[in-house]
């Protein structure tokens, strides 16, 4: 098949077409689980079976995927499997080629869905084993990049949601939520539904929104960083108790948090390397209206460690897996996540 857009991907799906693998990554990450879930429903319907199911968020042995692969749906027409994250680059070379002869073999009553919200990929220039990975997705699937969305498009979605939970938004308040929102999807659909219980006359006002919405979780949690790189965790974990107050997804607030770090941690990578912030910023692909996060990296890791923020970064990426993953409070795994870094040697 080929690489494809958002709305290719939405309309076979509508029209009940399944390919025998997927491939889906992105900026947006709230659409990359949305699809995920699409795949599957359309696949085994909204409740799967664990015979016909399987999800993996570590990666399995190219045997066991190879079993699943290869058996019989049990009274379904199709067997899907989910690969969450599948650090391609961290195989070795029998075992990703494996991977690819599987991709390649599948049989047609089973569907592979490799799905990347946890792992950075640079579309134009990925690592080698993770070209190989997308290239064969390409070749015998579909490859997806879901990227953000623009702010007048949020916004109609923004406007569709309200309409749905019976509250009126009009097009320049939607647009202004889009931006308060960061052209986050997620955080956009959790804004309209608080906006919603709020409204009492069923109109949504530019006050209500200027009220109640964040001006932009990015700095809540900018800040939330800065002071554990302070060492004050007390202030920390204040912020942290903020952003649940105003009803902060546990996966925005941890999203958001994790691509800071990420930030920090190439910032030093870079510092060290002697190079700037707009080489940094070109190197890792940065769009124009985001290369002041990196800016903004470069002056909060003066005079920290690269051992400390690569520590940092690995906390979370286990956060995220157990997000995805585990049965346990959000807000306890985030809290244990902030307590873990908060007792890591700075500098």
């Amino acid at each position: 098949m080929a690489k494809i857009e958002e709305a290719r991907l939405k309309a076979d799906l509508k029209a009940g077409q399944l390919a025998r693998v997927y491939f889906l990554f992105g900026e947006e990450h709230f659409l990359t689980k949305t699809y995920e879930n699409k795949i599957i429903e359309t696949a085994l319907g909204k409740e799967p079976s664990d015979l016909n199911f399987v999800r993996w968020n570590e990666a399995p042995s190219s045997e066991t995927l190879s079993d699943f692969a290869d058996s019989m749906p049990f009274f379904a027409e199709y067997k899907v499997i989910l690969l969450s994250d599948l650090d391609a680059d961290k195989l070795d070379t029998n075992e990703i080629n494996a991977y690819l002869g599987i991709i390649e073999n599948l049989p047609d009553t089973t569907v592979l869905i490799i799905s990347q919200t946890g792992i950075d990929i640079d579309p134009k220039k990925p690592k080698a084993k993770m070209k190989k990975l997308m290239a064969a997705a390409e070749k015998y699937g579909v490859l997806c990049e879901l990227k953000y969305m623009s702010a007048s498009q949020l916004a109609a979605l923004a406007i569709k949601k309200a309409t749905r939970l019976g509250c009126n938004l009009s097009n320049n308040n939607a647009v202004l939520l889009a931006e308060l929102c960061g052209k986050d999807m997620h955080l956009l659909s959790t804004e309209v539904q608080k906006l919603c219980d709020y409204t009492v006359s069923g109109e949504i006002t530019r006050d209500a929104i200027e009220a109640l919405v964040p001006k932009m979780v990015d700095t809540s949690i900018y800040t939330l960083a800065s002071e554990l790189f302070a060492g004050r965790t007390a202030k920390a974990f204040q912020i942290l108790d903020d952003l649940f107050v105003q009803r902060m997804e546990p996966v925005v607030i941890l999203g958001t948090l994790s691509g800071h770090f990420v930030d920090c941690y190439r910032a030093k990578l870079a510092m060290l390397a002697k190079k700037s912030a707009n080489d940094t910023a070109a190197a890792f692909n940065y769009p124009r209206n985001r290369t002041f996060v990196i800016t903004k990296a470069f002056n909060s890791v003066k005079y920290l460690s690269v051992d400390y923020l690569k520590q940092c970064v690995e906390i979370l990426y286990r956060t995220n897996m157990l997000l995805n993953s585990s049965k346990a409070d959000r807000r306890t795994l985030l809290e244990q996540a902030l307590t873990e870094i908060s007792v890591l040697k700075r500098t």
